[in-house]
């Protein structure tokens, strides 16, 4: 037994003679350097995959989107044309065979305009019978308030004609010069402006 413990013992310290420890240390770099090396090999090829193919796509989106929105047109459009193809819309002649009075077919109408250095405001006065006393404005600061009201009579209908409308005058609009005249079937509320 003493001679196989003194073979123990010899065997024991021949690895650390030998050099042995260095090809101990070489196996442990190795083993770390390749499982760095896999880690980074996996982590790469993640990452790339990630940016190359992005989640959310602004671009596809936006098309898809707009096709959305166009093919939700195409649909309306082709009810409006069933509609009419079955239920059969009323011409004009017909309008007036049944006595319907035309100005229930006429909304105001309202266009703005710059002429020589005033900004005008022309109103359609059809709806209102032709009677101008019938639209007024108001002014406060630099905001304009075009309204009228009516109530029209024909051939037995009665309709109440009504509108209000908004404008910003130019800073420098001359707001107590304010003019309404009228001129045929229009009024014109004309506001100068200032040099």
């Amino acid at each position: 037994m003493e001679e196989n413990n003194n073979v123990n013992n010899e065997n024991r310290h021949v690895c650390f003679e030998k050099h042995c420890w260095k090809q101990c240390l070489a196996m442990v770099i190795a083993a770390f350097l390749g499982g760095f090396l896999a880690f980074y090999f996996v982590a790469d090829q993640t990452f790339k995959r990630m940016h190359s193919c992005p989640m959310f796509n602004p671009q596809k989106m936006e098309q898809k989107m707009f096709d959305d929105m166009h093919r939700m047109y195409k649909q309306d459009m082709r009810a409006f044309d069933n509609m009419f193809k079955k239920h059969h819309m009323p011409r004009m002649k017909e309008l007036q065979a049944m006595k319907m009075p035309f100005f229930m077919m006429d909304s105001v109408k309202i266009r703005t305009e710059y002429n020589d250095g005033s900004f005008d405001i022309i109103v359609c006065l059809k709806p209102f019978a032709g009677d101008e006393s019938k639209v007024n404005y108001n002014v406060a600061g630099r905001k304009l308030t075009v309204f009228g009201e009516s109530q029209v009579k024909e051939d037995g209908y009665e309709q109440d004609v009504a509108f209000s409308q908004d404008y910003v005058l130019p800073k420098n609009a001359d707001i107590s010069n304010i003019k309404k005249e009228k001129d045929g079937n229009r009024l014109i509320i004309s506001v100068p402006i200032k040099e």
